[in-house]
């Protein structure tokens, strides 16, 4: 500070020694504001010598606040490089700050000026920036406004007494009336300048053009269902600033919002749904401000033949005739769903009657061939000692004889009970043997964890399909895995396979005791049982497995009969080919 009394320069101590001082300021109340660097301003009052420092951010950022300016509302704005605009409000108690996020073109600032208009205009490395200070609207002016560079400079911004503005940039001076250039132009409208189809330029006179006239003077637009890949130009004209100007466009139907262009003039839709749309466009004047005259065009996109009301109707026509079909196909196979279902009940109730009066006859057969034996051995008896009296012996011999064919009756009805199997007839269907085989081994997973036995089943991943005796099929595994499981110490395995085209495999083993090879072939005959066995039994159920299987024309054999290595493999056909009627059962 200069004193003229004295003569001297004074210097404020507040401020060190070597700071740098970008602008200086006297607000209306006589205070002095200085710009230094890391976004800090210090305020001096001359009168008091009362000294304050602000800083707008982080010390750390070294952004300068290189200009500073009092607006008629007496709020202070400071201009940085790197930071922005700040403005401190007139009480001086908050600022505020504005940088690219609100509009700026750049963070890097540098002279501000205030117009009569209310306006704070401040020069950048990007552009000149005009806020409108009672709204805070920014609109920045380049290039594409005539300016002859983007780029200004450093604390160089005046205002003449006329309200005209300048600045100083680093290709030279600029100058203009701020009322003047704010002035909105008035758009003659935007204009339809051309239509391809397809990625060619059509026209009134091609051959399949959707145009009657010029597209220029065209409002419908009709095209064709091989016509849904097109494109739009357009053109606003005789603006002053035609690289300013920029565009927007929706087509109503399918663009929910506007779309915006700066510098493309052309809009491209690709394979558009038939329907109704409506194309608009609209340009921007000058200044950014949208014009009311705007451009429509009213576009219908015709469907192909399989999708016009009549194709629909044949659609409808045909899917009614294939429903009936469908429905009478039903019905006919319900039908002989149905008969065949009676058939098979029919089948099931013979056979039910065939198996009940073979198990009475059966039954008979036990309790009448006991007591027989009973009385043939006391007769035996008597008849050695009735020589001596004729009589008696001869009754006692019709006696015996006839009790000896009830015995032998007996017997040959049980025989044909163990026998019977081979006139029983088969019912084959299709079974799922993979989940046959798990439904199995499930049921036999308490009995294996009661035994400490590790039951273990291997499935193919493709299921294996057979047509087999459902009933009798289950009763070759159960007996098959039910003895394994019995004479096991720890451990049973079970694997399904493909052993041969048209044949399936299974393989059940387990660490049992080992089998004698002079009775590996015996085990399989009708109550034989090994000696020095402690599970009970009754030597029927391999003998039955065997004999179901080579009813279903398969076979089944020990292949190992080794300690801890007794396997036995049991091999069926896929298919079966097999004669049956309801009257009499045949063989299979």
């Amino acid at each position: 500070r200069y004193l003229p009394e004295k003569k001297i320069f004074n210097r404020f101590k507040q401020i060190p020694l070597g700071s740098t001082i970008y602008h200086v300021l006297e607000d209306h109340q006589g205070r002095i504001w200085a710009g230094l660097k890391s976004q800090t301003v210090t305020c001096i009052d001359p009168r008091t010598g009362r000294y304050s420092k602000i800083v707008f951010g982080d010390p750390a950022n070294e952004s300068s606040v290189h200009y500073i300016l009092e607006d008629n509302s007496h709020a202070l704005w400071f201009s940085t490089v790197g930071a922005g605009l700040i403005r401190l409000s007139p009480d001086r108690k908050t600022f505020k700050k504005f940088t690219v996020r609100e509009g700026l073109p750049s963070d890097v600032l540098f002279g501000m000026l205030e117009d009569d208009n209310n306006q704070l205009w401040v020069g950048s490395s990007n552009g000149l920036v005009c806020m409108d200070l009672k709204t805070e609207k920014i609109k920045v002016y380049t290039q594409a406004n005539g300016l002859v560079t983007n780029q200004f400079n450093f604390n160089s911004a005046c205002r003449s007494t006329q309200g005209k503005l300048f600045f100083g940039t680093v290709k030279g001076l600029i100058g203009f009336n701020p009322s003047t250039l704010n002035r909105k132009e008035q758009a003659p409208g935007t204009y339809f300048t051309s239509l391809q189809i397809n990625n060619s330029e059509v026209s009134p006179a091609d051959p399949n053009s959707p145009l009657i006239r010029s597209i220029t003077h065209t409002d419908t637009l009709v095209l064709g269902p091989d016509q849904r890949n097109f494109s739009i130009e357009f053109a606003a004209l005789n603006f002053s600033s035609a690289k300013a100007t920029r565009y927007q466009y929706r087509m109503q139907g399918l663009d929910r919002s506007w779309t915006y262009s700066n510098t493309s003039r052309k809009a491209y839709f690709t394979d558009l749904s038939p329907g109704r749309y409506t194309f608009t466009v609209k340009a921007s004047s000058n200044v950014g401000t949208w014009v009311s005259r705007e451009r429509s065009l009213y576009i219908e996109v015709l469907p192909p033949v399989w999708r016009t009301t009549a194709a629909y109707f044949l659609y409808l026509l045909l899917f009614v005739l294939i429903i009936g079909l469908l429905f009478r196909q039903y019905h006919v196979f319900q039908k002989k769903k149905s008969l065949a279902e009676l058939k098979l009940f029919e089948h099931q109730k013979q056979k039910e009657i065939y198996q009940a009066k073979i198990e009475f006859f059966t039954h008979i057969a036990h309790e009448i061939q006991t007591p027989l034996t009973l009385i043939s051995v006391p007769v035996t008896r008597v008849l050695k000692q009735a020589d001596d009296y004729p009589a008696l012996r001869k009754s006692l011999l019709m006696i015996g004889k006839y009790t000896s064919r009830l015995v032998e009756l007996t017997g040959q009805l049980l025989d044909f009970r163990q026998t019977e199997k081979e006139e029983f007839g088969l019912n084959f269907v299709n079974v799922d043997i993979n989940q046959l085989l798990m439904d199995l081994v499930d049921s036999y997973r308490e009995l294996a964890i009661e035994g400490n036995i590790h039951l273990r089943l291997e499935l193919p991943e493709q299921a294996i399909i057979a047509f087999v005796d459902r009933e009798a099929f289950i009763k070759i595994c159960s007996n098959l895995l039910s003895n394994a499981v019995k004479y096991a110490r720890s451990d049973v395995r079970l694997s399904l396979y493909l052993s041969s085209p048209g044949e399936f495999s299974i393989q059940i083993g387990n660490d049992g005791k080992a089998i004698p090879e002079e009775y590996q072939e015996k085990i399989f005959q009708p109550f034989f049982r090994l000696k020095n066995i402690e599970k009970p039994g009754t030597g029927i159920g391999l003998s039955l497995a065997r004999s179901l299987t080579e009813l279903h024309h398969g076979t089944l054999i020990l292949s190992s009969g080794k300690a801890d290595q007794i396997v036995f493999v049991l091999a069926l056909p896929l298919r079966q080919q097999y004669e049956f009627n309801l009257s009499t059962w045949k063989k299979i």
